[in-house]
């Protein structure tokens, strides 16, 4: 009797995928960042941390024969056979209204006018749920934008607690939003407008006035 001849544990397997339009030979059993370099694509600038974090490597993934395109992480994506990938670009600051997003918070109550004229595309919000559907840690961004819109920046800045910034949610919006920097002027407004402790205040406040004094 012939044994069958057992499968050499140094060689890994490879399976075929797509990344950016072009066809791969890539090792199987691996993330998608690790699988890219080691088929000699070492300098992927979608990625940081690896560690799925900073959402520096989000990636917009079909897979098989699934009509759903959806949004992921590659850091925490594993390879699968006949997976289609596309690492979508950050908007072209030409197209972008994040360079007009500039503004300094102070402590007050009109917060909520403020935001209106930083962010005035948000009340523009068509509630097409593409953003929700394309942020990778499953915020309910349309929901916050929704709060934001209503004056409830606590609750919204609250919800978007686990944003890591990758501008998914972005690049998603056919109304140009940025719901992750409409979310971001939420959570400082809400810090600012918070009651400094006392103690915080005064040592501040000596610090302002030049007395405090520093003893190495």
């Amino acid at each position: 009797m012939t044994n069958a001849a057992t499968p050499n544990s140094g060689t890994e397997s490879s399976i075929e995928i797509t990344v950016n339009g072009s066809r791969l030979s890539v090792s199987a059993h691996h993330s998608l960042i690790q699988a890219l370099w080691k088929t000699g694509h070492p300098n992927f600038k979608s990625a940081s941390c690896l560690e799925g974090v900073c959402g520096s490597c989000r990636i917009m993934v079909k897979y098989g024969d699934q009509s759903a395109v959806n949004m992921a992480l590659a850091c925490q994506s594993k390879v699968e056979a006949g997976m289609q990938v596309i690492f979508p670009q950050y908007l072209e600051k030409e197209s972008t209204t994040l360079l007009n997003h500039r503004y300094l918070l102070q402590p007050s109550s009109e917060s909520g006018e403020q935001l209106k004229t930083v962010f005035p595309e948000a009340a523009d919000c068509r509630h097409c749920h593409g953003c929700t559907v394309a942020c990778p840690k499953g915020i309910d961004v349309e929901q916050g934008i929704t709060l934001i819109n209503e004056g409830k920046l606590t609750a919204a800045g609250d919800l978007f607690i686990n944003c890591v910034m990758c501008d998914l949610c972005t690049t998603s919006c056919p109304e140009n939003i940025a719901p992750n920097y409409v979310a971001l002027f939420a959570r400082r407004t809400t810090a600012v407008n918070q009651t400094t402790p006392p103690n915080l205040a005064d040592r501040l406040q000596a610090l302002q006035r030049g007395e405090l004094t520093i003893k190495y």
